[in-house]
């Protein structure tokens, strides 16, 4: 996830959609994740 969403400028819903999963459901998984960027 970390890769695709640097490859997308950290474009949630760009990353969300080549992942083939949805936005909020994105945005739930990072939440889980310590940030390291």
């Amino acid at each position: 996830i970390q890769k695709v969403l640097q490859e997308n400028d950290g474009n949630i819903s760009a990353t969300a959609r080549s992942l083939g999963m949805y936005r909020r459901t994105l945005q739930r998984k990072l939440a889980k994740k310590p940030k390291n960027t």
